[in-house]
């Protein structure tokens, strides 16, 4: 009787300890996440400025996952640099979380990784009247290139062949758009639908523009600095999957309704 009795204790003592330590590990969490530094750039529908206020697709996920882990914060808390600075600051900075970054195997061991949060698709974007034609990368040399700075379509380019010192790099975006349009540069290498969308917001009209050429596709995520613990990544990416998979009544992820709000499907 005496064991058993024991056991019972045991049990009990057990489970007392376990609810306990799960909501301060839920907190714990909260709190490491309200510490972070969170660091993104003007790429839009991901994550851009308009009117004062940041928005986006990935800018909306991380306030629900925020909402998910009891973090209590809102996106007035994010700083927005341009890519290249951001990028180094992440590098550098132990508790920085930038975003949304292109993951590839030259990243991989850079940062620690939550995600997906977006699909990417990397072109080289032209107008539609000079009607350029690439049937492969051994063409490219013959093309006057932009792109910003440390972005993933640098690294596609190089890959393809293209040397960087014949790529025309840029801080931001805006003087590589303004080549675009002046005919100072022949093509733009971005994310499609970001390219166009920038290239709408400078006065043009997109659909004078085209990819003439896809470099490749990726997946946006939330990079993190090395130094940050490994637990604090898992949470994030815990919540990343329920915005993902939770569906409402009516079918539709939050992440669906979250994408529905920024590129309508009609």
């Amino acid at each position: 009787m005496r064991s058993i009795a024991s056991g019972r204790k045991f049990a009990f003592i057990f489970i007392i300890a376990l609810t306990t330590f799960i909501p301060c590990f839920a907190y714990d969490q909260a709190a490491s996440a309200r510490n972070l530094t969170y660091i993104t750039e003007q790429f839009p529908p991901y994550n851009f400025e308009e009117d004062g206020v940041l928005q986006g697709i990935s800018v909306d996920v991380l306030e629900r996952v925020w909402d998910i882990m009891g973090a209590d914060l809102n996106s007035s808390i994010i700083e927005i640099l341009p890519w290249s600075e951001g990028y180094q600051r992440a590098l550098e900075q132990n508790d920085s979380l930038l975003f949304c970054t292109a993951r590839s195997p030259e990243r991989e061991e850079l940062f620690k990784w939550a995600g997906p949060v977006g699909s990417l698709r990397f072109v080289l974007l032209a107008k539609t009247k000079e009607n350029i034609s690439i049937t492969g990368p051994e063409e490219l040399e013959a093309l006057k290139i932009g792109a910003v700075e440390e972005d993933m379509a640098v690294q596609m380019l190089l890959d393809e062949g293209v040397r960087m010192e014949d790529i025309s790099v840029e801080k931001t975006s805006e003087p590589i758009v303004d080549m675009l349009k002046n005919g100072s540069i022949d093509a733009w290498a971005s994310n499609e639908i970001t390219g166009l969308w920038e290239i709408q917001e400078s006065g043009e009209n997109a659909s004078d523009y085209e990819a003439v050429y896809v470099l490749g596709d990726g997946h946006a995520y939330f990079a993190f600095n090395k130094a940050v613990q490994d637990t604090l990544v898992q949470s994030f990416q815990q919540a990343i999957d329920q915005v993902m998979s939770h569906e409402g009544d009516d079918g539709i992820t939050d992440y669906q309704r979250i994408v529905a709000k920024y590129i309508p499907t009609s």
